[in-house]
């Protein structure tokens, strides 16, 4: 039950980042998106993916895993779209 937690909570994180991507990809703009804020919560699950490998919580390893790989698409698409803007 407590692995079930984590892994709903790494999905809920997770899928909170899909809108502003999928926004991004259609409407080809991000100037409005914050590439700071995009590197900070970057760095912080990379963190926390530290975090789980030393305390073997796979939960939070794979889904956080996953959350980064969606946060670098976005950062790519923000570095894209702002060039042609």
């Amino acid at each position: 039950m407590v692995e079930f937690l984590g892994y709903l909570a790494g999905f809920l994180a997770m899928i909170s980042f899909v809108p502003q991507v999928v926004k991004t990809m259609h409407s080809k703009r991000a100037a409005d998106i914050s590439l700071s804020m995009l590197l900070l919560t970057l760095i912080t699950n990379l963190l926390y993916i530290v975090y789980g490998i030393a305390l073997r919580l796979k939960p939070i390893v794979i889904m956080i895993g996953i959350m980064c790989g969606i946060i670098v698409l976005q950062i790519g698409l923000t570095l894209k779209y702002r060039k042609k803007e």
